[in-house]
């Protein structure tokens, strides 16, 4: 009798003791999710103008200098065929960024805008290169393709081709992230990404106004439904089709701000590192030492939700 009921007892905290492995588990896996929803941190990510050397290399302390002087701490940089843009200019930035703690994101260039070399469109072999390299460099945070919603670039990102690059990462390093650029999000795309990314930078391209930017947001979180993050994209300077300049400084803030306050975080695009420009004094009233209202709490609304939904 007193055999059986030790017997059972053992079994039973044996049992219980799994169970609690399990839920800490859960927890912990639980924290991760909530925490890669939040992966380009609390202020706004500097996609920034390169800083460069006279012989128009890259110059990579200085640029960590100038980023740590701004109080950045993520940081994108395209890797393209020359300089300041080469693979190994981005090895040397990825090396001195993680030495000081600066998450970087490396932004893959699609047919319809050129290529990346050395692996050019095989974007398979590269987010294999680049999950191997974050072995080594955890502020490697995680890999971006541009416009993969743009033009022709739709016919090559099939949900197929999406998730064999998601796939190949994930057997290599899953703390990796894959996160794309687009430009509109409806449920159609949504599906089609759903499992095979890890978010999306979703880019508003108007710069000469911030009207519509919320329902967009949040047409975009709808069609996500909680199945990954939604990163707002920022203009910071003149583009193709808009070759008047750089947006206002009072729109550039409303619409940074508002993407800090409805996103999960938020990246501005050819942000300049040098005073005495205005958007950057902007963005840097953003970061955790600024002094705006949602200065160092990017992406908050949105990361307490995910907590509240584990």
């Amino acid at each position: 009798m007193y055999k059986r009921v030790g017997i059972r007892f053992s079994c039973l905290w044996l049992w219980l003791s799994v169970a609690a492995l399990g839920q800490t588990a859960a927890h912990r896996a639980g924290a991760a999710s909530v925490s890669d929803r939040h992966a380009l941190g609390a202020a706004p990510c500097a996609w920034s103008e390169p800083v460069r050397k006279p012989d128009q290399t890259l110059d990579v302390s200085r640029t960590m200098e100038l980023l740590k002087r701004d109080s950045f701490r993520c940081h994108a940089m395209p890797i393209t065929t020359a300089p300041p843009y080469t693979w190994a200019e981005f090895q040397a930035l990825v090396a001195a960024a993680d030495a000081v703690g600066i998450d970087e994101w490396p932004v893959l260039i699609p047919p319809t805008e050129g290529s990346s070399a050395p692996y050019k469109h095989n974007f398979v072999a590269w987010v294999e290169e680049l999950a191997m390299l974050s072995l080594r460099y955890p502020h490697l945070r995680g890999a971006n393709i541009d416009d993969l919603d743009q033009g022709e670039n739709g016919k090559l990102f099939s949900r197929d081709y999406i998730c064999r690059i998601f796939k190949a990462k994930q057997a290599i390093n899953p703390k990796l992230l894959f996160v794309p650029t687009i430009y509109s999000l409806d449920r159609a795309f949504a599906d089609r990404m759903s499992g095979c990314v890890d978010g999306v930078w979703l880019w508003w391209s108007k710069l000469d106004t911030v009207t519509g930017l919320a329902s967009s947001l949040q047409q975009a979180k709808t069609a996500a439904a909680g199945r990954f993050p939604v990163y707002g994209g920022v203009y910071a300077h003149w583009t193709s089709w808009h070759k008047q300049g750089p947006p206002a400084a009072p729109i550039f803030e409303q619409t940074l701000q508002q993407t800090c306050e409805l996103a999960d975080g938020a990246i501005i695009w050819k942000i300049s590192l040098e005073p005495p420009d205005p958007l950057l004094q902007i963005a840097r009233s953003l970061t955790r030492e600024g002094t705006s209202s949602v200065g160092g709490r990017c992406g908050d609304a949105r990361a307490k939700a995910a907590e509240k939904s584990q």
